[in-house]
């Protein structure tokens, strides 16, 4: 049973990222969502029965494609005015963040599991607007006050 006062945008990179926001399906399958990724061979055969936006990469250090996912944010997040933002990373995931604190929607980011002491870019660059920002070890959360540890995706 889907609930219908919830609506989850889940933002994340293809890959490793997708794996692990995507095993979190006990979670988010519960809501009303839609995704936004990458346009690649694993997002497209997993999500081809969910709703789907496919950002535009790579994002690593690229400013134009960071450029245009903020525009890509702004356009997506005031169509669809989800509930909460959550993502697990990487580059794709700071626009919306960001954009999605603007909006007043509520902000999850959960820092990758190969993340065990140091945050990663993306977790350093939305540490401070995000609203939760969960770790997958405790020897990361415990360095970082605002990090909760609540276990692991995986």
């Amino acid at each position: 049973m889907v609930n219908n006062k919830i609506k989850l945008c889940l933002v994340c990179s293809s890959g490793g990222h997708f794996s692990e926001l995507y095993f979190l399906q006990d979670f988010w399958s519960a809501y009303e969502r839609f995704w936004v990724t990458f346009e690649r061979e694993d997002t497209a055969i997993v999500l081809k029965k969910e709703a789907v936006y496919f950002a535009h990469s790579p994002t690593n250090r690229h400013p134009k494609n960071f450029l245009r996912n903020f525009v890509l944010a702004w356009k997506i997040l005031r169509r669809e005015r989800p509930s909460c933002v959550v993502s697990t990373g990487a580059g794709v995931a700071v626009p919306f963040i960001y954009v999605g604190k603007i909006l007043r929607m509520k902000t999850i980011f959960i820092e990758t599991l190969s993340r065990v002491e140091k945050m990663s870019l993306s977790g350093r660059l939305v540490y401070f607007p995000v609203d939760v920002f969960l770790a997958q070890w405790p020897e990361l959360a415990g360095k970082h006050k605002k990090i909760a540890f609540r276990g692991q995706v995986i």
